[in-house]
């Protein structure tokens, strides 16, 4: 057996390739824990860029609906705007035409001599003051629902309508009448109130229809 004597104050070295072969399994250790890291770090990220992306389109998506709704709400609302306000004039239409009727045959009945004071007083208590009270009625409808077109052009129907009923009372009333004068006096001013009506149908066409 062979042995070497090894001097006490040598110095004992290791050799390097030994020694990077220690060093290389901490590097290795190290870098393994670094990318290992990194993939949990990218993982992570994308599952929060997923989670953003879906929360955005899900938000995108309640907004459409909303403003869907919304549009469907504001035609419903507009639709039945426009019904409510067909139905009003359709209303004034229909209460005129009733006015007419009966305000004319107190007209008659007052320059008849025929007819007797219970028959005009029946024709304008019974007739003629029902109709005007329905035509005053559908009056105020337009001008609630109405449009500031329509109610502009029927406001400008009030003198007519006006004028007819002051005609209309003053004759009743009066002991004496000039019958033929009250006529054709009568007779122009429903004329006007009448196109003064027409005028009011004829421009509101175009808001309902």
């Amino acid at each position: 057996m062979i042995t070497f004597a090894v001097p006490q104050d040598a110095e004992l070295r290791i050799p390097r390739y030994v020694y990077f072969m220690q060093q290389w399994p901490e590097q290795e250790d190290r870098s393994s824990r670094g990318a290992g890291q990194s993939v949990r770090q990218g993982t992570a990220l994308a599952a929060l860029g997923g989670a953003l992306i879906g929360a955005l389109t899900g938000l995108a998506g309640s907004l459409l609906v909303y403003v869907q709704a919304e549009e469907t709400q504001k035609t419903a609302s507009n639709g039945r705007q426009a019904d409510i306000r067909r139905a009003a004039y359709v209303g004034l239409g229909t209460s005129f035409q009733s006015f007419k009727t009966e305000i004319t045959g107190v007209r008659n009945f007052i320059i008849n001599p025929a007819v007797t004071k219970e028959q005009r007083e029946h024709q304008y208590n019974r007739m003629y003051v029902p109709a005007y009270d329905r035509l005053m009625r559908a009056d105020v409808t337009v001008r609630l629902v109405g449009t500031a077109v329509g109610k502009g052009v029927l406001a400008q129907s009030v003198p007519q309508r006006e004028k007819l009923q002051d005609m209309i009372v003053t004759a009743f009333t009066a002991t004496e009448l000039d019958a033929a004068k009250f006529a054709r006096e009568f007779d122009d001013a429903l004329l006007k109130y009448e196109q003064a009506i027409n005028a009011v149908i004829d421009k509101v066409d175009e808001e309902v229809l």
